[in-house]
């Protein structure tokens, strides 16, 4: 009986002494701190952005952004900033800027969590930029520390250039657009692609703007595009090389609206607002 009670003892110092330091190494445990970083958003939405801002759980703030087109983002920064913690809120506004009049914007803001990861902090303060990646279903991504030239996640400049190098003249004659409504048709046709197939790649989101745009609006409900999509998902630059050795069958069906539909994955309602319309807005 008093070696029990003698056991019962030693088991009690032990256990309270691991509960001291369980508690200990708790309370020891620090937020990690970034000071002195540098903020630059990117923005995938195919809408305008008019900054954004990020607070986390201690009250600090930074912001970032201006009147940024869709695509926009990079080079440029906003600086100098605390922030701590691994849980941030990030508020945004956007507008359709085919939709803007002086006497409504339609902005539209935005709430969202965003968590990151404890960071290594660069030595050098230039380097200490915190890159807020904005994306078509508004989920928010961070990524730090980030580099001013880094290549977009999703290149719409990238597409809407290519797109106005070689056929300017074809989306001219079907459109009638001026080249800001132009960037901002196809920047949808892009954030449609990522919506829908979680396409990156600068090829296969080409072919898909072209395709859309000049060929058929509808062409990825075709059954051939839709096999093709579907052997193509997770195999950047796949679509696109599929999609340039097409059988002349499919690009006739294509080109005369000529075959049955199959489903297509539905876009959430209010991501992606239909192209602008005949001539109200210019710009």
């Amino acid at each position: 009986m008093h070696g029990g009670t003698k056991l019962a003892r030693m088991t009690g110092r032990v256990l309270a002494t691991c509960l001291l330091f369980a508690a200990v190494t708790a309370c020891g445990k620090s937020e990690p701190t970034y000071s002195g970083i540098s903020v630059m958003g990117r923005n995938y939405l195919p809408y305008n952005m008019n900054g954004f801002t990020i607070t986390d759980g201690y009250g600090n703030k930074a912001s970032g952004g201006g009147d940024d087109p869709p695509g926009a983002g990079g080079g440029s920064v906003a600086c100098c900033y605390t922030l701590k913690g691994t849980e941030f809120t990030v508020k945004w506004k956007y507008y359709d800027a085919d939709r803007w009049t002086m006497d409504d914007s339609h902005a539209q803001q935005v709430e969202t969590k965003v968590v990151m990861p404890p960071s290594a902090v660069p030595e050098k303060v230039g380097s200490r930029i915190l890159e807020v990646h904005f994306y078509p279903d508004r989920h928010v991504e961070f990524q730090f520390p980030g580099q001013l030239l880094d290549e977009s996640r999703i290149p719409v400049v990238d597409v809407s250039r290519w797109m106005a190098t070689h056929y300017q003249e074809q989306l001219d004659k079907k459109f009638d657009d001026t080249d800001g409504q132009s960037h901002r048709r196809i920047a949808r046709t892009v954030a449609a692609a990522w919506l829908k197939y979680h396409l990156t790649d600068r090829n296969d989101l080409e072919q898909y703007a072209y395709f859309s745009l000049l060929v058929n609006s509808r062409f990825d409900a075709h059954p051939e595009i839709q096999r093709i999509l579907q052997a193509a998902a997770g195999k950047p630059g796949t679509f696109a090389k599929s999609m340039q050795s097409l059988p002349e069958s499919v690009l006739s069906a294509l080109s005369n609206d000529a075959f049955e539909a199959v489903a297509v994955p539905a876009i959430s309602d209010g991501l992606l607002l239909p192209p602008r319309t005949g001539n109200a807005q210019r710009g």
